[in-house]
């Protein structure tokens, strides 16, 4: 109890060191039917301009916080379109792949009938060789573990 009334003595000490500001008057055409003793005059002015700084200081901190969580969007929104720009990089080049195999398979089906049509048997035999090393080529080229490439066709089947 001692300490809080030290404490409160120190503090009445203290505002007994303040000098009270004189009042003031702010409009000249205010009546002067009133004591100038018994006006207390409050400077709005200063009020006014710090309530406004104190506002704008709210509003900057709500504003920083509104750039920081557009910069972490932009962030995230660029990260997800390269990993976008990547996917489709990679579905490009499968497709690029496959066409390349589906024509050398196409031609490679061509050549086969061609081979079937000669009449010189040892002729057909040898392109029929050639075109099986060939296909198998093709298809040892196809990339390992996608399933979508894999075409399992041939002249070399039986009818």
């Amino acid at each position: 109890m001692s300490d809080a009334t030290s404490d409160a003595k120190s503090e009445s000490d203290a505002k007994s060191d303040f000098k009270p500001i004189a009042p003031r008057q702010t409009d000249e055409a205010a009546p002067t039917s009133v004591a100038p003793a018994s006006i207390n005059v409050i400077d709005f002015r200063r009020y006014r301009l710090a309530r406004l700084i104190r506002e704008a200081s709210v509003q900057q901190g709500e504003l920083a916080r509104m750039m920081r969580a557009s910069a972490d969007e932009r962030t995230q929104l660029a990260q997800a379109l390269q990993g976008a720009q990547r996917h489709l990089a990679t579905i490009a080049d499968s497709y690029s792949h496959l066409l390349t195999r589906l024509a050398r398979e196409k031609d490679f089906r061509t050549a086969c009938q061609e081979a079937a049509e000669l009449d010189d048997l040892d002729e057909m035999i040898r392109r029929r060789d050639a075109l099986a090393s060939e296909l198998l080529d093709i298809r040892r080229a196809a990339r390992p573990g996608n399933p979508c490439l894999s075409l399992a066709a041939g002249c070399d089947r039986p009818s």
